[in-house]
């Protein structure tokens, strides 16, 4: 049609309305986790992910105070603080409780930002970054304190091990599907792969703890 661009232009550089911060924020640490698992972590730059959305690098520095706040706001979105958000579930029943935190990591993991944040943390070598661990060790003290309870309240068997070891149990294999197939280029096999993985384990360990009749 004559008149008509189907050209779609790229937002010049410069500072965005205020109405406009809230996506210019999502749209900078949706451009910087395709850069990362592209290029890694340390072969993106802050002009690189300011040039992805059209913007200029202070723009970027309104909202972030540097690459590494914007690594670290991509694993407040999807790394293991999914799994301390889902061990808040009412654990009244252990089974179920057990098959909803299995299903709300693969909630939380099996989408692209979070497969992003997967293949970073392993091209890079961030796997052993002190933020990472401390995350892990969060998810794992909120877990520990849930198979606590219910050691206590006799819920579960008390012949399986310490509270801390069933925590870790219960997450390891989830979290081990994850790095295996939940990552940037997984095809369907493997994301299928991974969700059979995750809900066998979790039935698997639902029927595991209860108590033996």
């Amino acid at each position: 049609m004559s008149g008509m661009s189907t050209t779609v232009s790229r937002r010049r550089p410069g500072r965005p309305p205020k109405s406009e911060a809230p996506d210019t924020k999502t749209a900078l640490l949706d451009a910087a986790m395709r850069l990362f698992a592209e290029r890694g972590y340390a072969g993106t730059s802050i002009r690189a992910i300011a040039r992805e959305v059209g913007l200029s690098e202070s723009v970027l520095y309104a909202h972030f105070s540097s690459k590494r706040a914007i690594y670290e706001a991509a694993l407040s979105l999807a790394g293991p603080q999914a799994a301390q958000a889902a061990s808040g579930l009412a654990p009244d029943d252990p089974a179920a409780f057990v098959r909803s935190f299995a299903d709300a990591l693969l909630s939380a993991w099996d989408t692209p930002q979070s497969r992003q944040v997967t293949s970073l943390v392993s091209r890079d070598g961030l796997l052993h970054d002190p933020v990472l661990h401390a995350d892990i060790e969060d998810a794992l003290t909120h877990l520990t304190a849930v198979f606590t309870r219910w050691l206590a309240d006799g819920r579960i068997r008390g012949d399986l091990g310490e509270p801390g070891d069933l925590a870790y149990t219960l997450l390891a294999p989830i979290a081990h599907a994850r790095m295996l197939w939940l990552h940037a280029h997984a095809t369907p096999a493997q994301l299928e792969a991974a969700r059979h993985r995750i809900a066998a384990h979790a039935a698997f360990f639902a029927r595991a703890i209860l108590p033996l009749s």
